[in-house]
């Protein structure tokens, strides 16, 4: 167990438990849709509207907007998806040419 890990198991001070408001929960289904969209070049916002559109008060386009992008990393860090042209915003950045290689 990592050292850090140690004083969570006793903390000396309260532990605060960040985005407990969101919902980290997909069916396996929602998730390769959105692999699906973002090879596609959908996006964030396109994906929220497809896949966790805002219900009637449950929750705000932001909080769709920032389980979907909280997905998103979780999928680049086990290697579902790969970085793109166009980023985050996908088709819809200006500068978005499919196969281009941006200059560093």
């Amino acid at each position: 167990m990592p050292r850090s890990d140690i004083y969570k198991l006793r903390p000396r001070d309260e532990l605060v438990v960040i985005l407990d408001d969101l919902d980290f929960s997909w069916h396996e289904e929602e998730i390769n849709r959105v692999v699906d969209m973002w090879n596609e070049g959908y996006s964030i916002s396109e994906i929220v509207r497809e896949i966790r559109p805002p219900r009637s008060g449950l929750k705000t386009k932001r909080d769709a907007e920032d389980e979907v992008a909280l997905l998103i990393f979780h999928l680049a860090r086990e290697g579902r998806i790969e970085p793109r042209p166009g980023g985050v915003w996908g088709k819809e950045d200006p500068g978005y040419a499919p196969g281009r290689k941006k200059n560093k």
